[in-house]
Protein backbone atom coordinates (compact mmCIF):
# COMPACT_ATOMS: atom_id res chain seq x y z
CA UNK A 1 0.00 0.00 0.00
CA UNK A 2 3.17 2.39 1.24
CA UNK A 3 4.35 1.51 -2.45
CA UNK A 4 1.32 2.17 -3.89
CA UNK A 5 0.94 6.04 -2.92
CA UNK A 6 4.85 6.55 -3.18
CA UNK A 7 4.43 5.85 -7.09
CA UNK A 8 0.71 7.90 -7.41
CA UNK A 9 1.17 10.45 -4.76
CA UNK A 10 0.77 13.16 -6.97
CA UNK A 11 -2.61 12.17 -8.18
CA UNK A 12 -3.54 10.75 -4.53
CA UNK A 13 -2.46 14.26 -3.07
CA UNK A 14 -4.17 16.40 -6.22
CA UNK A 15 -7.42 14.23 -5.73
CA UNK A 16 -7.47 14.63 -1.42
CA UNK A 17 -7.02 18.34 -1.75
CA UNK A 18 -10.69 18.37 -4.43
CA UNK A 19 -12.47 16.20 -2.05
CA UNK A 20 -11.45 17.24 1.36
CA UNK A 21 -13.10 21.10 0.83
CA UNK A 22 -15.95 18.95 -1.44
CA UNK A 23 -16.35 17.15 1.94
CA UNK A 24 -16.02 19.95 3.79
CA UNK A 25 -18.62 22.07 1.57
CA UNK A 26 -21.39 19.13 1.81
CA UNK A 27 -21.26 18.78 5.76
CA UNK A 28 -21.28 22.66 6.05
CA UNK A 29 -24.58 22.78 3.73
CA UNK A 30 -26.67 19.88 5.68
CA UNK A 31 -26.11 22.01 8.97
CA UNK A 32 -27.53 25.28 9.40
CA UNK A 33 -24.71 26.64 11.53
CA UNK A 34 -22.16 29.76 9.63
CA UNK A 35 -19.22 28.25 7.67
CA UNK A 36 -15.80 27.85 10.13
CA UNK A 37 -12.62 29.58 9.21
CA UNK A 38 -11.13 26.12 8.65
CA UNK A 39 -13.74 25.50 6.22
CA UNK A 40 -12.97 28.95 4.21
CA UNK A 41 -9.92 28.12 3.96
CA UNK A 42 -10.76 24.60 2.26
CA UNK A 43 -12.78 25.96 -0.24
CA UNK A 44 -10.27 28.98 -1.05
CA UNK A 45 -7.02 26.46 -1.68
CA UNK A 46 -9.79 24.16 -3.60
CA UNK A 47 -10.80 26.75 -5.46
CA UNK A 48 -7.58 27.99 -6.27
CA UNK A 49 -6.50 24.41 -7.25
CA UNK A 50 -9.92 23.70 -9.60
CA UNK A 51 -8.96 27.18 -11.25
CA UNK A 52 -4.75 26.54 -11.68
CA UNK A 53 -6.02 22.40 -12.77
CA UNK A 54 -8.20 24.21 -15.30
CA UNK A 55 -6.12 26.78 -16.85
CA UNK A 56 -2.86 24.22 -17.03
CA UNK A 57 -5.22 21.51 -18.90
CA UNK A 58 -7.27 24.56 -21.04
CA UNK A 59 -3.43 25.90 -22.27
CA UNK A 60 -2.55 22.00 -22.79
CA UNK A 61 -5.32 21.56 -24.81
CA UNK A 62 -5.41 24.52 -26.96
CA UNK A 63 -1.84 23.88 -27.56
CA UNK A 64 -2.70 20.72 -28.85
CA UNK A 65 -5.26 22.36 -30.67
CA UNK A 66 -3.23 24.54 -32.55
CA UNK A 67 -0.72 22.25 -33.02
CA UNK A 68 -2.96 19.47 -34.69
CA UNK A 69 -4.44 22.68 -37.03
CA UNK A 70 -1.25 23.48 -37.80
CA UNK A 71 0.14 20.28 -38.78
CA UNK A 72 -3.15 20.38 -41.09
CA UNK A 73 -2.06 23.85 -42.15
CA UNK A 74 1.25 23.08 -43.37
CA UNK A 75 0.36 19.56 -45.18
CA UNK A 76 -1.84 22.03 -46.85
CA UNK A 77 0.72 24.43 -47.59
CA UNK A 78 2.45 21.71 -49.17
CA UNK A 79 -0.21 20.05 -51.39
CA UNK A 80 -1.22 23.49 -52.96
CA UNK A 81 2.47 24.43 -53.38
CA UNK A 82 2.82 21.12 -55.37
CA UNK A 83 -0.28 21.59 -57.27
CA UNK A 84 1.26 25.39 -58.02
CA UNK A 85 4.78 24.03 -59.09
CA UNK A 86 2.57 21.29 -61.50
CA UNK A 87 0.06 24.14 -62.87
CA UNK A 88 3.23 26.71 -63.65
CA UNK A 89 5.23 24.15 -65.72
CA UNK A 90 1.76 22.84 -67.39
CA UNK A 91 1.17 26.05 -68.32
CA UNK A 92 4.76 26.53 -69.57
CA UNK A 93 4.56 23.20 -71.75
CA UNK A 94 1.10 24.51 -73.23
CA UNK A 95 2.71 27.68 -74.31
CA UNK A 96 5.96 26.34 -75.33
CA UNK A 97 3.61 24.20 -77.60
CA UNK A 98 1.52 26.69 -78.82
CA UNK A 99 4.47 28.99 -79.93
CA UNK A 100 5.67 25.86 -81.42
CA UNK A 101 2.59 25.22 -83.09
CA UNK A 102 2.28 28.41 -84.45
CA UNK A 103 5.99 28.53 -86.34
CA UNK A 104 4.87 25.05 -87.73
CA UNK A 105 1.88 26.19 -89.32
CA UNK A 106 3.60 29.33 -90.32
CA UNK A 107 5.91 27.06 -92.21
CA UNK A 108 3.31 25.13 -93.40
CA UNK A 109 1.44 28.28 -94.73
CA UNK A 110 4.48 29.56 -96.40
CA UNK A 111 5.05 25.70 -98.06
CA UNK A 112 1.60 25.64 -99.62
CA UNK A 113 1.21 29.46 -100.56
CA UNK A 114 5.21 29.33 -102.49
CA UNK A 115 4.01 26.09 -104.56
CA UNK A 116 6.61 27.31 -107.28
CA UNK A 117 9.40 26.74 -104.80
CA UNK A 118 10.96 23.49 -103.82
CA UNK A 119 11.25 24.29 -100.18
CA UNK A 120 12.98 21.45 -97.24
CA UNK A 121 12.37 21.70 -93.85
CA UNK A 122 15.63 22.70 -91.45
CA UNK A 123 16.30 22.40 -87.74
CA UNK A 124 18.64 24.86 -86.24
CA UNK A 125 21.73 22.59 -84.41
CA UNK A 126 24.29 25.32 -83.77
CA UNK A 127 24.13 29.25 -83.67
CA UNK A 128 27.72 30.95 -83.43
CA UNK A 129 27.72 33.92 -81.49
CA UNK A 130 29.51 37.54 -81.86
CA UNK A 131 31.28 39.12 -78.98
CA UNK A 132 28.06 41.47 -78.74
CA UNK A 133 26.17 38.45 -78.37
CA UNK A 134 24.35 38.19 -81.79
CA UNK A 135 23.96 35.38 -84.31
CA UNK A 136 26.74 35.51 -87.09
CA UNK A 137 26.16 32.55 -88.34
CA UNK A 138 23.88 29.28 -88.27
CA UNK A 139 24.08 25.61 -88.50
CA UNK A 140 20.96 23.62 -89.71
CA UNK A 141 20.09 19.91 -90.42
CA UNK A 142 17.90 19.06 -93.39
CA UNK A 143 15.75 15.91 -93.89
CA UNK A 144 15.90 14.26 -97.28
CA UNK A 145 18.62 15.16 -99.76
CA UNK A 146 21.90 16.92 -98.84
CA UNK A 147 22.06 20.72 -98.89
CA UNK A 148 23.63 22.32 -101.63
CA UNK A 149 26.07 25.57 -101.73
CA UNK A 150 24.21 28.94 -102.47
CA UNK A 151 20.41 27.41 -101.81
CA UNK A 152 18.45 30.20 -99.83
CA UNK A 153 17.25 29.76 -96.17
CA UNK A 154 13.72 31.30 -95.99
CA UNK A 155 10.86 31.71 -93.26
CA UNK A 156 7.63 32.94 -93.22
CA UNK A 157 8.90 36.37 -91.74
CA UNK A 158 11.62 36.51 -94.73
CA UNK A 159 15.00 35.58 -95.96
CA UNK A 160 17.46 34.60 -93.52
CA UNK A 161 20.46 33.82 -95.62
CA UNK A 162 22.33 31.58 -97.90
CA UNK A 163 23.67 27.79 -97.64
CA UNK A 164 27.63 28.34 -97.64
CA UNK A 165 29.12 24.79 -96.69
CA UNK A 166 27.23 21.37 -96.12
CA UNK A 167 28.60 18.54 -94.86
CA UNK A 168 26.33 15.70 -94.89
CA UNK A 169 22.81 16.80 -93.93
CA UNK A 170 24.52 19.45 -91.89
CA UNK A 171 24.63 23.22 -93.55
CA UNK A 172 26.61 26.47 -92.77
CA UNK A 173 24.31 29.31 -93.18
CA UNK A 174 25.69 33.31 -93.84
CA UNK A 175 23.13 35.77 -92.58
CA UNK A 176 22.34 38.77 -93.96
CA UNK A 177 23.93 41.04 -92.12
CA UNK A 178 27.52 39.01 -93.07
CA UNK A 179 29.83 41.55 -95.12
CA UNK A 180 29.93 39.00 -97.71
CA UNK A 181 26.15 38.66 -98.01
CA UNK A 182 25.20 39.94 -101.33
CA UNK A 183 20.99 39.89 -102.52
CA UNK A 184 19.60 41.60 -105.29
CA UNK A 185 16.75 43.33 -104.15
CA UNK A 186 13.85 45.70 -105.13
CA UNK A 187 11.29 47.87 -103.67
CA UNK A 188 7.90 46.55 -102.83
CA UNK A 189 5.60 47.80 -105.16
CA UNK A 190 7.96 50.99 -106.56
CA UNK A 191 10.16 48.56 -109.29
CA UNK A 192 13.10 50.33 -107.80
CA UNK A 193 16.43 47.44 -108.27
CA UNK A 194 19.28 47.60 -106.31
CA UNK A 195 21.89 45.20 -103.93
CA UNK A 196 21.49 44.43 -100.78
CA UNK A 197 24.60 44.40 -98.56
CA UNK A 198 25.67 43.08 -95.72
CA UNK A 199 26.76 46.45 -92.48
CA UNK A 200 29.04 43.76 -90.93
CA UNK A 201 27.68 45.37 -87.72
CA UNK A 202 28.37 42.76 -84.85
CA UNK A 203 25.68 44.81 -82.78
CA UNK A 204 22.75 45.26 -84.80
CA UNK A 205 21.08 42.63 -87.37
CA UNK A 206 21.29 45.64 -90.10
CA UNK A 207 21.97 45.47 -94.15
CA UNK A 208 22.42 48.12 -96.81
CA UNK A 209 20.41 48.69 -99.49
CA UNK A 210 22.55 50.68 -102.65
CA UNK A 211 20.44 52.20 -105.57
CA UNK A 212 20.94 54.43 -108.21
CA UNK A 213 21.39 58.04 -107.04
CA UNK A 214 19.10 59.11 -110.15
CA UNK A 215 16.39 56.95 -108.15
CA UNK A 216 13.63 58.57 -106.28
CA UNK A 217 14.39 59.08 -102.63
CA UNK A 218 12.58 56.35 -100.24
CA UNK A 219 10.53 56.97 -97.31
CA UNK A 220 10.47 55.33 -93.59
CA UNK A 221 9.19 51.70 -93.89
CA UNK A 222 10.08 51.42 -97.80
CA UNK A 223 9.89 47.54 -97.81
CA UNK A 224 12.82 45.67 -99.28
CA UNK A 225 12.27 42.08 -100.99
CA UNK A 226 13.92 40.23 -103.21
CA UNK A 227 14.58 40.50 -106.86
CA UNK A 228 15.42 37.06 -108.31
CA UNK A 229 17.88 38.33 -110.55
CA UNK A 230 20.84 36.97 -108.84
CA UNK A 231 18.71 33.45 -110.02
CA UNK A 232 20.26 32.45 -106.13
CA UNK A 233 16.74 34.11 -104.62
CA UNK A 234 13.76 33.54 -105.61
CA UNK A 235 11.62 36.68 -106.14
CA UNK A 236 9.05 38.35 -103.72
CA UNK A 237 10.61 37.11 -100.08
CA UNK A 238 10.75 40.17 -97.57
CA UNK A 239 14.58 41.38 -96.61
CA UNK A 240 13.64 44.19 -94.35
CA UNK A 241 12.63 48.02 -94.65
CA UNK A 242 14.22 51.12 -94.62
CA UNK A 243 14.54 52.56 -90.74
CA UNK A 244 15.97 56.07 -90.99
CA UNK A 245 16.12 57.37 -95.11
CA UNK A 246 17.06 61.17 -94.10
CA UNK A 247 20.56 59.24 -93.08
CA UNK A 248 21.34 57.90 -96.18
CA UNK A 249 25.13 57.99 -97.87
CA UNK A 250 26.79 58.45 -100.92
CA UNK A 251 29.00 55.77 -101.78
CA UNK A 252 30.16 55.94 -105.80
CA UNK A 253 27.78 56.19 -108.03
CA UNK A 254 24.98 54.47 -105.54
CA UNK A 255 22.85 55.64 -102.27
CA UNK A 256 22.87 53.40 -99.63
CA UNK A 257 19.73 53.12 -97.14
CA UNK A 258 20.40 51.43 -93.77
CA UNK A 259 17.48 48.70 -93.72
CA UNK A 260 16.54 46.67 -90.64
CA UNK A 261 16.12 42.63 -91.09
CA UNK A 262 13.03 41.47 -91.17
CA UNK A 263 14.26 37.77 -89.54
CA UNK A 264 15.66 38.05 -86.25
CA UNK A 265 18.27 35.11 -86.06
CA UNK A 266 18.12 34.46 -82.51
CA UNK A 267 14.84 33.84 -82.58
CA UNK A 268 14.69 30.72 -85.12
CA UNK A 269 14.33 27.19 -84.25
CA UNK A 270 13.16 25.64 -87.75
CA UNK A 271 13.70 27.22 -91.19
CA UNK A 272 13.18 26.21 -94.85
CA UNK A 273 15.65 25.71 -97.44
CA UNK A 274 14.84 26.49 -101.53
CA UNK A 275 16.46 23.21 -103.44
CA UNK A 276 15.08 24.87 -106.62
CA UNK A 277 12.16 25.74 -108.42
CA UNK A 278 8.57 23.33 -108.21
CA UNK A 279 7.81 23.03 -112.14
CA UNK A 280 4.88 20.88 -112.50
CA UNK A 281 6.10 17.89 -114.45
CA UNK A 282 9.68 18.16 -114.27
CA UNK A 283 12.41 17.67 -111.52
CA UNK A 284 13.04 20.46 -109.47
CA UNK A 285 16.16 22.75 -110.56
CA UNK A 286 18.06 25.52 -109.70
CA UNK A 287 15.57 28.77 -109.04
Amino acid sequence: MIDWLARHRFPVVVTTMLLVPLGLMFLSGRRESAITLPEQVAMGVAGWLQRGIGSVFGGVSGAATDYVALVGLHEENDRLKAEKEFLVSQALEAKRLTVENVALRRLLEMHQSRRDLDLVPATLVARELTPFFRVARLSVELDGAPPQADQAVVTPMGLVGRVVHSSGSIADVMLLADTRSRVASEVLGRGILGMMVGSGNPDAYLARFQVSQTEVLLEKGAVIVTSGHDRVFPRGIEIGYVSRPDQRRQVGQYVEYDVVLAVNPGSLQDVLVVRGTAIPGRPAGNP
